[in-house]
């Protein structure tokens, strides 16, 4: 594959827009741009020649702020906001029917700077002072906190609780993503509760493998393994369930929008991807908590009667959607916060870790082992 290295897609960017740098001695870089929410655009394990992983829009970062829906300009780590469907919804105006032509990211997710108010070697951290409407009408005041870490090698075998071999090259960064409420009134479940929702972009591929670990048990007790009719039914060419070994899998090739969605009852607190092109092992972990009070937003575009029986992570791959036109072409791994209930001045904090890996097969299967429990064959053989 003909691709931009790191070290150009970093020249690309700073040709567009202000970019900070965070690296290590490892050989680990990633590029984060204020003027995009404070999102990391993408990272190395290999230095500036090293492969850029994260999944960049060159053409609307050329076009500029041009699309008042959405400026895909693509990211590796990006903050999002729950939901983005529903009576709740902070992604549709006020009493608009919920369909595509009415949809707008909101500024502040989308074409809106965040403040830089710190920095140093391996960190760097924004603010950003907002409002949210939701499509019932009620006013969210907001503060968005953000802190981006590029951690080492140590930490991301910790964060996988297994070895890596020294004939891999790693990269690992993550995001604390705190939401405070600055308002006067408590956020109610009545007048619609919003949460922090982080997402993943990926490069597409043939052969790129979502693969989404699962709770094993009884479907009477836990509900449906995974929710995938999001855009249509998908056949076994595009997703696959190994009841035995608790997985899903599914195709990330950028060419038929498509989603999945594990609940709170199923869900685990990681997932990744197998790009077997690339020969890129990616995980992306987050904080799960132990309960959820509230539940979590359900995004669907339609009038709920759950509204806080919606998914905590989320798989998407890319594709053309009703209009004919697709957003890229890419896939997303995508880690959800519960709907959270904020009193006046408290806040809630997800954290979001991606981790990518190259090199070694034999250590890249050891890796794929420990953290999904199979190895690559199994994973390749699913989705061939």
């Amino acid at each position: 594959m003909n691709e931009n290295n790191f070290g150009q897609d970093l020249e690309f960017l700073n040709a567009h827009v202000d970019t900070v740098v965070l690296q290590n001695d490892e050989g680990s870089k990633i590029v984060v741009v204020p003027a995009y929410q404070g999102r990391t655009m993408t990272s190395t394990s290999k230095g500036d020649l090293g492969n850029s992983y994260g999944y960049i829009n060159y053409d609307a970062i050329k076009a500029g702020q041009s699309d008042p829906q959405i400026n895909l300009y693509g990211g590796e780590d990006r903050m999002w906001i729950s939901p983005e469907g529903g009576q709740y919804s902070v992604f549709f105006p006020p009493g608009v029917a919920m369909e595509y032509a009415n949809w707008r990211t909101p500024r502040v997710l989308d074409t809106e700077s965040f403040d830089l108010i710190n920095q140093s070697e391996d960190s760097v951290s924004f603010e950003k002072n907002s409002q949210l409407v939701n499509w019932s009408g009620f006013e969210f005041d907001i503060r968005m906190n953000r802190q981006v870490i590029l951690l080492n090698r140590e930490s991301a075998s910790q964060s996988l609780g297994c070895e890596l071999g020294q004939e891999l090259n790693v990269v690992a960064h993550e995001s604390r993503n705190k939401l405070t409420n600055i308002g006067s009134e408590t956020w109610k479940p009545e007048t619609g509760l919003i949460g922090i929702w982080m997402l993943c972009m990926n490069k597409p591929s043939p052969g790129a493998s979502l693969i989404v670990p699962f709770r094993q048990g009884n479907d009477s007790e836990l509900g449906p393994i995974v929710n995938a009719d999001y855009f249509g039914k998908l056949d076994e060419s595009r997703l696959k369930i190994d009841a035995d070994n608790g997985l899903i899998f599914f195709r990330g090739d950028g060419n038929m929008r498509s989603k999945l969605g594990l609940t709170f009852e199923r869900v685990q607190r990681y997932l990744g991807s197998w790009d077997r092109e690339r020969e890129i092992l990616s995980v992306v972990s987050f904080n799960l908590p132990d309960t959820a009070p509230h539940g979590y937003n359900n995004n669907l575009w339609e009038i709920q009667e759950k509204p806080y029986s919606g998914d905590v992570i989320n798989g998407y791959n890319d594709g053309p959607n009703e209009s004919g036109g697709k957003l890229g072409g890419f896939f997303e791994l995508e880690t959800i916060s519960p709907a959270l209930a904020l009193a006046p001045q408290d806040h809630f904090t997800h954290v979001h870790r991606t981790v990518r890996m190259e090199g070694s097969r034999v250590e890249l299967n050891q890796v794929a082992s420990a953290v999904f429990g199979v190895d690559l064959e199994v994973i390749e053989s699913q989705l061939p």
